[in-house]
């Protein structure tokens, strides 16, 4: 893979991270699902996910209960190879309260990617919520 190949790859996870953030925010629930692979895992709130109808069902309780904004930052990304890749990407996430958007979590999201014929996919996300230092 040469320098553009890879530039071209690291971007287009990027904009995988960003849409995973918008469909949610948006409740895009079926697009949401789609950046998935069909038998992709995911670790959420300590529940083990695995395959895009346990994605869609947890993904759709959690936009039913509450408006929510994720900001997502610091991206990292590695290529393994021209179709594997791995990284992590850090997260606000805010909650419409009486009006108000109100800090309800800062989690780190852990990712395998994949690429297939529609493009890259998460394989894996791992959601770590770990609670703030004092």
């Amino acid at each position: 893979m040469d320098e553009i190949q890879q530039l071209v790859a690291e971007n287009e996870i990027r904009n995988l991270v960003a849409r995973y953030a918008q469909y949610t925010d948006d409740t895009r629930l079926e697009e949401w699902t789609a950046l998935f692979v069909e038998d992709a895992r995911m670790k959420a709130q300590g529940r083990p996910l695995e395959g895009r109808p346990a994605l869609t069902e947890w993904i759709t309780g959690v936009t039913s209960t509450m408006k929510l904004r994720h900001i997502m930052g610091g991206v990292t990304v590695s290529l393994d190879s021209a179709t594997e890749a791995h990284g992590a990407a850090d997260m606000i996430l805010l909650a419409a309260v009486e009006g108000s958007w109100v800090l309800v979590g800062a989690p780190r999201y852990v990712d395998r990617y994949v690429k297939t014929d529609g493009g890259w996919r998460f394989a894996e996300r791992i959601l770590e919520d770990r609670p703030a230092a004092v």
